[in-house]
């Protein structure tokens, strides 16, 4: 049995079949899990005793080109030869962020798309689509391994290999999400707010059709959902031309989200109804997660909580008496004991609002009262719960592919990076990706990881781990940075409909017989 292919290999893979002659050269920088379940859902009922693990993902296409702008050298008389143009270099065309988060207790994980953005310095088409295509195919069915799945439906594989797989993102259309200044280059196209939203919907759709199937018996393991504040279900609806049929069909989306649903089981294990903070993920920058913040901070009688006091910070090295630090430890007591009273009542006032009435809040926040803003979620069951029973069936599996793993630190620094690049003219980008290639370099020298283990699940066909003092050190590079030449057929070429003017039509009219003149 062949081994099963990484997510940068099913990237260079996809990258290859693209139209053109081209060079691509992808990047994939994901970060060693990290055990926070506070940060998902903070104000969840006994959160801390949840297992749930995160994973920063950074992926990143360059596409060597050439500068139209740049100025080449006449060779004067002296000169033996002309002079050349400057060779091709690597820019970076497309990129996307996301975070992983990992519940191994319900074999559940939530895909949360942060970024996605494009400079529009490549060729045609842009390889966003594939990039993010890619991604999704390879978490949803091969990042876990090739379970054996419970069923197969009219032959075809099982979606998710055994694994409940959510999608999540918010569509706001802006100039520049990852590459600071690219709106300045005029090859770049922005989308409006709606434009993106279809074209998100256009995504999922396409990858719900590649992971489950056209047929209706497939489309029933998959439901998406799409949400815009601001817009009645008619007019989103007409405004993403949804068929009449979609708010109950279960082969196509629902104008709404999927709280309510009592027959869905959750990440955390938990079925509607149940408050909020057991149901609403709590993302970075996510207008979701700054109403549930003012809704925690509103107690039942509608004051505003206090916020806790930050706690007194001593000099390195003072001297505290003992009578000192009595009363230090009983005023942190108070403030503890304040505290777990604050998060107390937040819980219990989240528990009193439902999901249809915090998404008619939604409706009403400055941020998204304009349609601006779409909410979209995915949901492809793995089929891991029957009727009957809330507990996880046996699955027997091969190893999951590998995949090169960097300290958190490592994405952050790199990201940080990024942010103070300039991507304003395929000069400036070039020096920007030459410098973020160098960076990935130097940043992942020592510190990767090659492991195909899953978090929180203990199997001795998954406990693969090799780091850097057994594998070479170019080796590992090479699970993070890959390149493919490209030599396909070009894309045809959009050919302009001729406007034929329509044939000129007289129109005869009926000439008035003169009236003779009065004498």
């Amino acid at each position: 049995m062949d081994p099963p292919q990484a997510l940068l290999d099913a990237i260079i893979d996809r990258l290859s079949k693209l139209p053109g002659t081209r060079e691509f050269k992808a990047s994939a920088l994901i970060s060693q899990p990290r055990k926070s379940p506070e940060s998902l859902f903070p104000y969840a009922p006994n959160i801390e005793d949840k297992e749930l693990y995160i994973q920063d993902v950074v992926l990143l296409v360059a596409e060597r080109v050439q500068n139209p702008d740049a100025v080449v050298p006449t060779a004067s008389a002296t000169d033996a030869e002309p002079i050349a143009p400057a060779d091709p270099a690597f820019v970076y065309v497309s990129a996307l962020e996301a975070v992983l988060y990992i519940f191994p207790d319900t074999h559940s994980i939530i895909i949360y798309i942060s970024k996605v953005d494009s400079t529009g310095q490549g060729k045609r088409p842009s390889p966003t689509r594939t990039l993010m295509l890619t991604f999704l195919e390879h978490v949803t069915n091969h990042w876990f391994g090739v379970y054996t799945p419970k069923h197969e439906i009219d032959g075809e594989k099982s979606p998710s290999k055994g694994w409940d797989v959510w999608i999540q993102l918010f569509a706001r259309s802006q100039n520049q999400y990852l590459f600071p200044a690219s709106i300045e280059h005029p090859r770049k196209r922005v989308l409006s707010d709606i434009g993106l939203v279809k074209w998100w919907k256009s995504v999922l759709d396409e990858h719900i059709s590649d992971v489950v199937g056209q047929k209706p018996a497939q489309r029933t393991q998959a439901s998406k959902y799409v949400s815009i504040p601001g817009l009645s279900p008619a007019e989103t609806i007409y405004t993403l031309k949804l068929p009449m049929q979609a708010t109950t069909a279960l082969e196509d989306w629902r104008v709404g989200t999927p709280y309510s649903r009592s027959d869905i089981i959750f990440p955390l294990g938990v079925r509607p109804p149940t408050s909020i903070s057991q149901l609403v993920p709590f993302f970075p920058d996510d207008p979701k997660a700054r109403l549930i913040v003012e809704i925690a901070n509103t107690t039942t009688k509608g004051a505003a909580m206090t916020p806790p006091r930050k706690r007194r910070k001593l000099d390195d090295g003072q001297a505290v008496s003992a009578d000192e630090e009595e009363k230090k430890e009983g005023e942190d007591d108070e403030e503890n004991g304040e505290e777990e009273e604050g998060q107390g009542k937040a819980v219990d006032y989240l528990r009193t609002v439902s999901a249809e009435e915090f998404w008619e809040r939604m409706d009403g926040r400055q941020e998204c009262r304009l349609g601006t803003v779409a909410f979209f979620t995915v949901h492809v069951g793995g089929s891991l719960f029957s009727s009957q029973t809330d507990t996880i069936p046996a699955y027997s599996h091969t190893h999951a592919p590998k995949r090169a793993e960097v300290p958190l630190k490592v994405v952050r620094k790199f990201s940080a990076s990024l942010d103070s690049a300039d991507f304003g003219s395929i000069e400036k980008s070039s020096k920007s990706t030459e410098r973020l290639q160098d960076s990935i370099r130097a940043l992942s020298s020592g510190v990767t990881v090659l492991t195909s283990t899953i978090p929180g699940i203990v199997d001795d066909a998954l406990q693969e781990t090799d780091g850097a003092s057994t594998t070479e050190e170019q080796d590992l590079l090479g699970h993070i940075v890959k390149t493919v030449s490209v030599s396909n057929p070009e894309l045809p070429e959009k050919t302009t409909v001729e406007v034929v003017a329509p044939p000129v039509v007289t129109v005869l009219a009926v000439r008035k017989k003169k009236k003779p003149a009065k004498a």
